[in-house]
């Protein structure tokens, strides 16, 4: 049986820029295990919310789909995607997701933080 989170995956090699249409490729092949990513989280309604992650994809979005599901404004679960999902006519089913990039250097656990950072600061400029 596959995970909730492959089910849901974005398997495009090029995805076109949510606001201006340009073409953006993707360049990074990974599965729900992968770590150290910049990741895209998508909507029907083509809404998109860029994160990162040290961990696994698979366990970010557990985390997203959990405070979806958990939901309480004002709690720790009303974060920006689950107050998005939470409005008339969404719902957890609609979240879509791909990796953007994945984080390969050799860098240590602090610079690593610090490059996803920077890397996730880049992407959220780009696709906005």
């Amino acid at each position: 049986m596959r995970c909730i989170c492959c089910t849901s995956i974005i398997k495009w090699e090029l995805v076109r820029h949510p606001t201006q249409g340009t073409p953006i490729k993707i360049k990074h092949y990974a599965t729900c295990e992968t770590k150290n990513v910049i990741y895209l989280l998508k909507c029907l309604c083509s809404k998109v919310y860029v994160g990162q992650t040290s961990r696994s994809i698979k366990t970010r979005s557990k985390e997203h789909r959990g405070n979806i599901c958990n939901f309480k404004q004002g709690s720790p679960t009303d974060t920006t995607v689950s107050r998005h999902f939470n409005t008339a006519n969404h719902n957890q089913t609609q979240l879509k997701w791909m990796i953007l990039e994945v984080i390969q250097s050799p860098l240590r656990e602090g610079d690593m933080r610090q490059y996803l950072l920077q890397r996730e600061s880049f992407w959220i400029k780009y696709s906005h």
